[in-house]
């Protein structure tokens, strides 16, 4: 909800192919005090925010992941070259650790998971938007890192076991191993016997953490 009365609606932007989830949100937060535009392609979306003056651009972006054309990653990708402050929220009904954590490693805001409770919708938003409301202008979000992962793996794990997923605990350690392989090998510029240092691993169980996890 747009708290702050004394200053313009905060611009948020939806992308989404399916027009009745860009209606219900649309309708939601237009109802909640902001000002919503809606794009049903990430190409158009994009484009337009391309042309747009770094005022007048949206404080907060919501975009489905599969799209036609331009995917949700990619358009996450591009606005965040041209604008690293922009929060983008990252929804989709395709829910699996890889697409949860591609989505932070981009440098999505959040990933909201569909089907979704509104209210849960709405507090997220408010969240992303907290900052502007406070001070009034479009600053960038800064959010705490300590504790978000977690929350992430709260939000995956919980979409899975409603769906009946097994092997979550599998799975969800071997994406885990390698996105810390991955970080220490880039930290170390590849350096193997670096990168097992920071992971307090030997070298030999590197190498075969790289073989076992591709």
């Amino acid at each position: 909800m747009n708290l702050a009365t004394n200053i313009p609606p905060l611009k948020i932007w939806i992308i989404d192919d399916d027009q009745s989830m860009r209606w219900v949100l649309e309708k939601t937060l237009s109802n909640n005090g902001y000002q919503v535009s809606a794009f049903e392609s990430g190409s158009v979306a994009l484009a337009t925010f391309k042309r747009t003056e770094p005022e007048a651009r949206p404080r907060l972006i919501i975009t489905d992941v599969r799209m036609p054309g331009i995917n949700g990653f990619e358009l996450l990708k591009q606005v965040k070259n041209i604008s690293p402050q922009t929060p983008i929220i990252v929804m989709t009904a395709y829910t699996d650790l890889d697409t949860t954590v591609q989505a932070f490693q981009e440098g999505a805001f959040e990933y909201l998971p569909k089907p979704f409770d509104i209210d849960d919708a709405l507090e997220l938003v408010a969240r992303a938007c907290e900052p502007a409301v406070e001070a009034g202008t479009n600053l960038p979000r800064f959010p705490d890192e300590i504790g978000d992962w977690q929350a992430q793996l709260r939000l995956w794990a919980k979409q899975q076991l409603s769906q009946g997923e097994t092997d979550i605990l599998k799975n969800a350690a071997r994406t885990f191993e390698k996105t810390l392989l991955d970080c220490a090998l880039e930290a170390t510029r590849g350096r193997k016997q670096d990168a097992a240092r920071l992971l307090g691993w030997g070298r030999n169980t590197l190498t075969r953490k790289l073989k076992e996890l591709g």
